[in-house]
């Protein structure tokens, strides 16, 4: 798959879908495109997040792809064909309470973890993810696929978990969106403007 031109940041979604498959293999196009030592690093985060949550945190049952697993109302607002018609110049990336970052085609499990929520042991998944490192293992990313624009979509609480990210990035155009005064009303319009940019391979 070529490397992007357009990247958007978006935060995953509390409600999820159940299910999945069993026996199809996991992609993890993050983790693929990170040097080896930022790859063992994140990694390493995630074993512990999956390791230390509170049992049950993990549903089983299979692995879907990431822009299927989300269901919340930002989600819902994207129609399917955007994602199966998608330009091909463009990737969406998801900040996860699970596993830090996902592509949207990259395959996750049911989970019960959010980046806005706390949860023991590690108190609010933002701040646990954004002090061990995220915003530098989001920037290496995006080294790796030097993208011309990167759009983001984060919302507030997912911001925070990679608040900084973008300070040493070098001839890649950082676009911050806000939605200001609407919080959660604000969810379906994230969800209509990642549906255009998906669509027609610009912001």
């Amino acid at each position: 798959m070529a490397k992007p031109e357009v990247i958007v940041l978006i935060p995953e979604s509390t409600r999820k879908a159940r299910g999945g498959s069993t026996d199809s293999p996991e992609v993890d196009s993050i983790a693929a495109a990170l040097p080896a030592a930022v790859r063992a690093k994140l990694g390493g985060l995630r074993e512990e997040v999956l390791h230390k949550s509170p049992q049950g945190s993990v549903r089983p049952g299979g692995l879907l792809p990431a822009y299927r697993r989300f269901q919340g109302n930002m989600y819902m607002s994207i129609p399917d064909e955007a994602w199966s018609k998608r330009a091909p110049n463009v990737e969406v990336v998801i900040a996860s309470g699970l596993r830090g970052l996902v592509a949207s085609r990259d395959t996750v499990p049911a989970y019960a973890l959010s980046m806005a929520e706390p949860t023991p042991p590690f108190g609010k998944m933002n701040r646990w993810w954004h002090d061990r490192g995220l915003p530098g293992i989001l920037a290496a990313y995006l080294e790796s696929m030097q993208p011309h624009l990167v759009v983001d979509l984060l919302s507030l609480e997912y911001r925070q978990s990679v608040a900084g990210y973008a300070a040493g990035l070098k001839e890649i155009d950082v676009r911050t969106i806000d939605f200001p005064g609407m919080g959660r009303a604000s969810q379906p319009l994230r969800g209509e403007r990642i549906a255009r940019i998906l669509q027609f391979g610009t912001a």
